[in-house]
């Protein structure tokens, strides 16, 4: 920006003083020989160095040379317009030629010399600009330094604190001593995340607790009972019920091993094995199964409010996990129920599969409600009927992997009534 400034007025100062000595020139009848503008007045603070001037009328004629001057080509001489002023930089200076209009001729002007002054003014403001820019970059080094230091210094203690989190003191927080700035926001989302985590884990270490003890128990029956059989001879028909004992543990240890690796199956495997699955099916196959597993089970399906087309009893989903659940539930509905029955509706509309599985059994207190889906939780009503308490854990994960909705209600003594929504292929 200077140095353009510094060049423009050079060129200006330069034409002004060719302007002058033409008008000199002119004035004095051609007489070029013996002309001199040494009598031309000079200011000492804008002199010009190696000043030099060349005249050519309007037939490119030259009608004066100083003595130093460089003669320009005829292209230089033919590319000056009154538009448009030929510049161009020499090596001890810098030249403008232009036409210049006189009364009623035109001659064509070439002012050349060096601006010592201009020159050593943008040398000077170069050596400035640069000695306070280094001052300058070095106060920001330093401030930044500093400022940056203070401000990083929240967030190495908040790495120092994290860093001693670990599993056996998960329930520590980060100290978060301003909750206004982002700083604080950051500490509190992090203690938020670390609360969930304590709660993930602590559940973990429950489940894998009431998993061994499930599991434990039903292996230590069956080799207490094949320990006592084995004490003495015994008679046919005490083998047989030893026998009969024995396969029922495992039945059930079979059960909660099952339920315990869908439990851990991860959700992308399950979704590949997924596709038109009809509920109505399904409910009638469980009927079947259980009619010869459990007798003693009476099922009742009934039908409400269902649409005409078949898609809106039909879901994308996997058929052998979706027997699972339902099995799950009616299992749980007949096992707490004295009749041993389970009453199954089934409605629908535009976009859901709704399904009541309601029982008239001994009902869950509201503060079981609050735990029903935590894995191996039982309520204080359930001693004495078999269960491991994983089955509602491994319904709830079912029907959400099946995009659905689960609801309990239940009144203590009164019965249960589970709800299920799941979308139909209505939505497809």
């Amino acid at each position: 920006m200077s140095e353009n400034y510094r060049q423009n007025d050079f060129h200006s100062r330069l034409q002004d003083r060719g302007i002058a000595k033409i008008k000199l020139l002119l004035e004095a009848k051609g007489d070029t020989e013996n002309f001199s503008f040494n009598h031309i007045e000079k200011n000492p603070f804008h002199s010009i160095d190696n000043e030099n001037l060349i005249i050519y009328d309007k037939k490119k004629t030259l009608l004066y040379r100083d003595t130093a001057a460089l003669l320009p080509t005829p292209e230089i001489i033919n590319s000056v317009t009154p538009d448009k002023p030929h510049i161009c930089s020499l090596t001890n200076g810098e030249c403008i030629g232009f036409i210049y209009p006189y009364k009623d001729d035109s001659y064509i002007i070439f002012s050349s010399g060096y601006d010592q002054h201009g020159n050593n003014y943008i040398a000077n403001l170069k050596q400035i600009l640069l000695f306070r820019g280094l001052i300058l970059l070095l106060i920001i080094f330093i401030s930044g330094w500093l400022y940056a230091g203070r401000f990083l210094r929240p967030i190495s203690k908040i790495v120092q604190q994290a860093g001693k989190i670990t599993y056996s003191n998960m329930n520590q927080r980060l100290s978060n001593g301003n909750t206004n700035d982002e700083i604080g926001q950051l500490i509190s989302t992090f203690n938020k995340m670390l609360s969930r985590l304590e709660t993930s884990f602590n559940a973990q270490k429950r489940f894998v607790s009431n998993a061994s003890h499930e599991l434990r128990n039903p292996l230590t029956a069956i080799n207490g009972q094949i320990d006592v059989a084995l004490m003495k001879d015994r008679q046919k028909e005490e083998y047989k019920t030893v026998l009969q004992l024995i396969s029922k543990d495992i039945k059930n240890l079979r059960t909660l091993t099952n339920n315990l690796l869908e439990l851990a199956n991860n959700d992308e495997t399950l979704l590949q094995h997924f596709e038109e699955v009809r509920i109505d099916e399904i409910l009638w196959h469980i009927r079947d199964e259980m009619a010869k597993q459990k007798s003693e089970y009476t099922l009742h399906i009934n039908f409400e409010k269902l649409m005409d087309s078949e898609k809106y009893l039909i879901c994308k989903g996997d058929a052998k996990l979706l027997e699972t659940a339902f099995m799950n539930i009616i299992d749980n509905a007949c096992k707490f129920s004295e009749n041993k029955s389970v009453e199954i509706k089934i409605t629908s509309d535009k976009t859901n599969i709704i399904l009541f599985f309601i029982d008239k059994g001994i009902g869950m207190p509201e503060t079981y409600l609050k735990h029903v889906f935590e894995p191996f939780y039982r309520g204080s009503n359930t001693h004495g009927i078999h269960g491991n308490g994983i089955g509602l854990s491994l319904v709830q994960r079912i029907i959400k992997l099946h995009s659905g909705k689960i609801f309990i209600r239940s009144k203590l003594n009164e019965g249960t009534t589970v709800e299920l929504v799941l979308p139909n292929l209505s939505r497809f």
